[in-house]
């Protein structure tokens, strides 16, 4: 069975969690921006960085 686009990205979105948390077991940092703006550096040791990006698209 076929997905249209639409049940793709709903899919991706649904489980996007899961792809991330084995990328990091996996060694690969994570970056992302959050829900608040706010850029978020996430490497596998536990190490978290985050930056604020302004208007204009650069880090505050």
């Amino acid at each position: 069975m076929s997905l249209t686009l639409e049940e793709l990205v709903q899919t991706a979105i649904e489980n996007q969690h899961i792809v991330l948390e084995n990328e990091l077991q996996k060694g690969i940092p994570l970056n992302y921006i959050d829900g608040d703006g706010r850029y978020i550096l996430h490497y596998p040791d536990g190490h978290i960085e985050m930056k604020t990006l302004s208007n204009n698209g650069y880090f505050e």
